[in-house]
């Protein structure tokens, strides 16, 4: 198990990285067994919790960028797993291994619901699938949250300015981000050096 917490550093020379095979499978597993969402919730189960093959650190460090940045944040967070354990090549098998396996499913379940879309319980299910993926997801907001409470109060007061400034005053997402970007590396710095 990698013991650093800086994604952008190699592993320690005791850690032993996956084979391409063995990074595909679980990414492949996740993406043909999630619902709804609440992918980040399994990818931290399967790569920090059974695996080992990197921290909760570095797993949230990963989490954050991949919510900052353009683009699909399951797929942001592959990304950045799989080059962090095999470099470029590490980052298009995750990718791949969990875009590929669900997007075939998808195709066939589309040709099928055609002919069954009509059935009640099917619908149902599917809402069950949806509000599981939710509780999946607010399991790794909370584990976030107390992350922030043992960093101090600042991170959860960025936390709820987000909220307030997105959901609350209705103001764009991504200059919100980036002005408490900012300010979260200021203060991060203020505390670096006190």
């Amino acid at each position: 198990m990698s013991s650093q917490s800086d994604p952008t550093l190699p592993p320690p020379a005791s850690f032993h990285a996956p084979s391409l095979a063995e990074l595909a499978l679980p990414f492949g597993k996740i993406g043909i067994s999630s619902f709804g969402g609440g992918l980040s919730a399994w990818v931290y189960r399967e790569m920090v919790d059974a695996r080992h093959w990197i921290t909760e650190d570095e797993f949230l460090g990963a989490v954050t960028m991949s919510q900052i940045l353009p683009g699909a944040n399951i797929v942001n967070l592959a990304l950045q797993i799989g080059f962090r354990l095999r470099g470029g090549i590490g980052s298009v098998v995750a990718v791949l291994s969990l875009l590929v396996p669900p997007m075939i499913v998808v195709i066939l379940l589309g040709i099928a619901l055609t002919s069954i879309g009509h059935i009640d319980w099917l619908h149902d299910f599917l809402e069950g699938l949806a509000a599981t993926a939710i509780g999946l997801s607010a399991s790794v907001g909370l584990r976030s949250a107390r992350r922030s409470l043992r960093m101090g109060w600042w991170p959860s007061l960025l936390s709820l300015s987000v909220i307030i400034g997105v959901f609350g005053l209705q103001w764009p997402i991504v200059p919100v981000i980036f002005g408490l970007a900012v300010c979260g590396l200021f203060i991060a710095r203020v505390k670096i050096r006190g």
